[in-house]
Parts: structure tokens; C-alpha cells; sequence
């Protein structure tokens, strides 16, 4: 169109506009040259942005153009097909969205892909954080022996992949309120597409990173720490580690998707990890924290059963061996040997004696079994911990997609229709 609103073209613009640039090229416009660009063209051909050029009336070349009747008779033919044995009701198109759901979200995942392919530094700063961490945690716990302070190692190097999560929560929320305010600044009032498709696609998105950073994590810090070699061990510990990775993102997006900023976002954070993981067993042992706690926020807490998971497998069938200034040492009664005097004690407590020089040398632990029992950890809850962890990850995503909906106005729609019940 040009000024005034005068049609010009009205038709198809072929591969590469060489339909539109021929059709005026043929009503006495200047050839185009080949790297021209042909919007440029096609203005400069009309005189658009320059009322003081003389030119043909490119309004009326359109209108006595063979291409404007053909047009015309498309659009009859077009008119008379809709109105011509079609009741109003078939008509009727109440549809709230031009493309069904699928495509909406097949569209909308394609975009968000390339926009985080488009955005290198958030990836590579997520996998760094992760090769980083993973390092750090190995090489301070760098081969683990089996005597009872390598036990205590394994349970610090555990809670120690565990404190990962507040900062790689913090680094993925901005992605998340990025396409949140993109849809409600531009996208929502056009009805281009459903809220729940960005959701789904702000889901989607991070699971290849994620499961590839979780990789990168394991590699980095389990074969270093001399954690058990055998498949089983080694894959479970990967499993719990990538539901872990599902964990921190679903909960980290949860706060995201009730938080109206950034700044907000961010600051909740430690607020709710601190009982997360404050309550998990390893700051305080589940038996010294207070019983109100004990009862209820102990059992809340997902880092209590990814720690029970991964300590009951870590420890499994590992020999403990006290080095010399872990032994207790005592004398026995006269007539007694060490084994005598302490098998009562031993079959109620665990651990193991040993005689050296008429000295009886006791052990806390034989096993790894009886420490990580003494943080009220069992193995064969490990399969169970990762059911409950699943239900765990899916509770999070559920209510990212629920908290969204409240934040989009589903509340004020819940107390309009309460009011006028």
C-alpha cells in the first residue's frame, strides 16, 4: 500500500519476491538491480517517503491490472464458496487460538531452542559452574580411604553436591521470567498462543542442559573421590544425580513462577533452601533435632532421601578400617580376651575389637552399612528414595504450571466467579 492507503500489489511474492519485483519491472518501473534489496525496491519504485516526486499512479496501474482481476474474482469465488450451502452454525469459529495446541507447542519449543542456541555464555556458564563444583568437591575429598573419618568424607562430599543447587537455581530463574515477560508483554494480548505452551517450553528447553551438565558433574566428581567402581553403584548414583539436576530446576522455577521480578526470585531462594536443607540429616543428625522438626520437616525435606540415597549406596559393602587415633582403646577384665568381653556390646552396637600387646582397640564402625545407619540412612530404601524423589520433581513442575496460572489472573477469574456464586 501506499499513502493514503491505494493498494499497489495484492498477490503472491514469489521465491525470492521475483513475482512482485516482475510485476513491476512490467508496468514501467526500473529494473531491479541483483542485490538490491527488494522491499527497498519496491518503496523507491512507488515514490514512498517522497511527496515531491511525479510519478505514474501506482494505485491505478494496480487497479487496470489483468493480476487485480484476477484477484477479484478469487475473492468472489472465495465469497460465494463460503456462503453457498453453509449454515451459520458450521460457520461459527469460536475458536480461542488460530492454530490447535500442538502446533502452538512445536512453534513456540522451536523458538525457545534456538534462543538458548543463540545464547552460549548461559549454557557455558552452567556447564563451568558444574565442571567447577564437580572439581572442587573431588579434589578436596580426593581419594577416600575406609577408615571412620573417609565415612564422615563421603557424607560431607554427598552434602556438598547438594549446595550446588542455590546458585545454578539463581543463574536459570532469569531465563524463565525472560519468556514469562516476553508473553505477557507482547504475546498474551494477541492470543498468538496459550500460556501453558511457554511453560512448556521453558520445561523442555533446560532438560538436555541439564542432563548433560548433571554428566559432566558425575564425571568430574565421582571417579576422583574413589567412590565404589562397581555398574550398579556408579548407576545409580548418575540416576539420583539427574533427578537431582530435575529437582533444583523444577524447584527453582516454582519460585520463579509466583515471584513478579528477578530481585525477588532470587531472594526467596535461600529462604526455602535453608529448611530444605537444614532439616536433611547432615547439619543436625536425625536424632538430635528437636522433635517438632523431627516429626514432620525431616520427612519434607527432598535432600533427605537423595542423601539417603546416595550414602546407602556409597557405603554398601564397604570394610571400615579405624587407622590408629580412631581406636578406643581399654584393658579387659582378667580371663577374658577382648572378643569375649565386648561380643554382647558388639552385636547391639556394631563395630569391631582387636587385641594388640594384652590392649583391647575398638572401632566404632565395621561396616559402612552400621555409620550410614547411624544417620538414619538404609539401603534398601534406594529405590524407594528415587520414587519418592520422582514425586518430588513432578510436584514442583505441576505447581510451576499451577502458580503461573495464578499469576496470569487465574486468581482474580477464581474470585470473580466466587463472587457471583
Amino acid at each position: 500500500m501506499k499513502k493514503g492507503g491505494n493498494v499497489v500489489y495484492h498477490g503472491p511474492i514469489g521465491q525470492d519476491s521475483q513475482t512482485i519485483i516482475k510485476y513491476f519491472e512490467g508496468n514501467g518501473a526500473p529494473k531491479c538491480p541483483k542485490r538490491k534489496n527488494p522491499a527497498e525496491y519496491i518503496l523507491e519504485a512507488i515514490g514512498a517517503g517522497d511527496p515531491n516526486r511525479k510519478e505514474r499512479d501506482w494505485g491505478e496501474v494496480w487497479r487496470e491490472s489483468p493480476e487485480h482481476r484476477i484477484r477479484d474474482e478469487e475473492i468472489e469465488t472465495f465469497i460465494r464458496e463460503r456462503s453457498g450451502g453453509v449454515s451459520s452454525t458450521a460457520m461459527a469459529d469460536n475458536r480461542q487460538f488460530a492454530m490447535p495446541i500442538s502446533s502452538q507447542i512445536a512453534a513456540v519449543m522451536k523458538r525457545t531452542f534456538v534462543s538458548y542456541w543463540r545464547c552460549p555464555q548461559y549454557a557455558v556458564g552452567m556447564m563451568m559452574l558444574h565442571i567447577f563444583c564437580g572439581l572442587f568437591n573431588s579434589f578436596t575429598f580426593y581419594k577416600l580411604g575406609s577408615s571412620t573419618i573417609d565415612m564422615q568424607s563421603r557424607l560431607f562430599s554427598i552434602f556438598m553436591t547438594l549446595t550446588i543447587s542455590p546458585p545454578l537455581i539463581q543463574q536459570l530463574q532469569p531465563k524463565f521470567l525472560e519468556i514469562r515477560d516476553l508473553f505477557t508483554a507482547r504475546e498474551n494480548n494477541s492470543r498468538i498462543y496459550h500460556w501453558s505452551v511457554w511453560v512448556i517450553s521453558a520445561i523442555v528447553v533446560e532438560l538436555p542442559y541439564r542432563i548433560v551438565a548433571g554428566t559432566l558433574y558425575f564425571i568430574c566428581w565421582y571417579w576422583p573421590v574413589k567412590f565404589p567402581r562397581d555398574s550398579s553403584a556408579a548407576g545409580y548414583t548418575w540416576l539420583m544425580m539427574m533427578l537431582f539436576e530435575l529437582y533444583y530446576l523444577g524447584f527453582g522455577q516454582l519460585i520463579a513462577s509466583f515471584s513478579p521480578n528477578e530481585l525477588l526470585a532470587s531472594l526467596l531462594v535461600p529462604v526455602f533452601f535453608i529448611f530444605i536443607v537444614s532439616f536433611c540429616g547432615v547439619v543436625v543428625p536425625y536424632i538430635a533435632i528437636p522433635t517438632f522438626w523431627r516429626k514432620w520437616m525431616y520427612w519434607v525435606s527432598p535432600f533427605t532421601y537423595i542423601l539417603e540415597g546416595w550414602l546407602g549406596v556409597l557405603t554398601h559393602d564397604v570394610k571400615v578400617r579405624c587407622t590408629n587415633s580412631e581406636f578406643a582403646l581399654f584393658t579387659p577384665p582378667d580371663g577374658m580376651t577382648c572378643a569375649n568381653y565386648v561380643s554382647a556390646f558388639l552385636k547391639k552396637s556394631g563395630g569391631y575389637v582387636e587385641e594388640s600387646n594384652g590392649e583391647c582397640r575398638f572401632c566404632q564402625y565395621a561396616t559402612g552399612e552400621e555409620f550410614s545407619r547411624s544417620f538414619h540412612v538404609t539401603y534398601d530404601h534406594r529405590w524407594r528414595n528415587i520414587g519418592i524423589i520422582v514425586g518430588f520433581v513432578m510436584f514442583n513442575f505441576v505447581f510451576v504450571f499451577v502458580c503461573t496460572w495464578f499469576y496470569m489472573g487465574g486468581a482474580k477469574r477464581l474470585m470473580k466467579k466466587w463472587r457471583k456464586a
